[in-house]
């Protein structure tokens, strides 16, 4: 049987990133014996992920993805749990006789209570950069050409264009700059109307940020 369950905890961090035009919530939760790393990705671009909550189960690594359905402006996160979903957490949980006397509503809510309120980006930045060894293969919808992960420099954009989010994440996910240099050079990149050039190709010299940053000013 399914279980219901609205995360109305996220509806801070939600609102949070939308205000910051920062459209990702990364963050893990302990709980028990379990580890548990939520994503969400919901920028106008994320067609494929924009009402999805992704969950990393760690110790099993186990990757989990949930339809979420009602208004999350509003703050409703309402998700289902099938029965197969419902015993790979029990696994996580590394519960005894196959989760026997466990209550699903009240896990949940323990779950929820524990989303935190702010969610910096540094936060976002080290977790994801944590997990995605773990779970880029599931995840290559929300990055631009994940295949291409050496920055190679920048490429001018026509009038009206600006860079996409799905290629802007990438510098979250491929390179170790701090939140704040990351956030500088987005807003610099926006400013120039220019977007990042990335390869796979393992013969072209990986530019620093300050490098990218030199570019956009010349």
């Amino acid at each position: 049987m399914s279980v219901k369950y609205n995360f109305t905890g996220l509806k801070n961090i939600y609102l949070e990133a939308l205000i910051r035009a920062d459209p990702t919530l990364v963050f893990e939760i302990v709980q028990g014996r379990g580890r548990f790393v939520f994503m969400m990705f919901f920028s106008s671009e994320d067609k494929e992920s924009k009402d999805r909550l992704f969950i990393q189960l760690r110790n099993t690594k186990v990757f989990l993805e949930l339809k979420v359905y009602g208004s999350h402006r509003n703050g409703d996160f309402l998700i289902y749990l099938d029965d197969s979903n419902q015993q790979k957490i029990i696994n996580e949980l590394q519960l005894e006789k196959s989760g026997e006397g466990f209550f699903f509503d009240n896990f949940l809510s323990q779950l929820n209570q524990q989303i935190p309120i702010k969610l910096t980006l540094q936060t976002k930045l080290v977790k994801v950069r944590e997990v995605w060894p773990e779970v880029g293969h599931r995840l290559s919808s929300v990055v631009d050409e994940a295949d291409k992960n050496i920055l190679m420099g920048i490429k001018k954009l026509p009038e009206g264009k600006k860079p996409q989010d799905k290629t802007l994440r990438k510098l979250y996910i491929y390179t170790n700059g701090h939140a704040d240099v990351i956030t500088n050079l987005i807003s610099s990149l926006k400013a120039a109307r220019v977007t990042l050039a990335w390869t796979h190709r393992q013969d072209v010299a990986e530019k620093s940020l300050s490098e990218i940053m030199a570019m956009i000013n010349s």
